[in-house]
């Protein structure tokens, strides 16, 4: 459900990246890059926090897992958009 949102919101943004185009993130970039930059981001973010939250705790849950595999997923899919790119 996370994963689903998240790339939700990064396909949103990508798809009206020509609103922004005065900002320098989003300027001279295809809605596909920019999907896969925002996906990279959030998938390295995510992963960090559960990598992070697992140190913490000496044993790991089944939470930490699921977001180490979403953060995983996001660069996952960030890769494969990166290709097409």
């Amino acid at each position: 459900m996370t994963l689903i949102i998240l790339f939700s919101i990064d396909v949103a943004l990508g798809v009206s990246s020509g609103l922004f185009q005065n900002i320098e993130f989003f300027s001279e970039k295809s809605s596909v890059r920019i999907v896969s930059d925002l996906a990279f981001v959030e998938g390295a973010i995510v992963f960090f926090v559960g990598g992070l939250v697992a140190l913490v705790h000496s044993n790991l849950s089944l939470r930490e897992i699921a977001l180490m595999i979403i953060g995983a997923a996001m660069i996952g899919i960030s890769v494969v958009f990166g290709i097409f790119a």
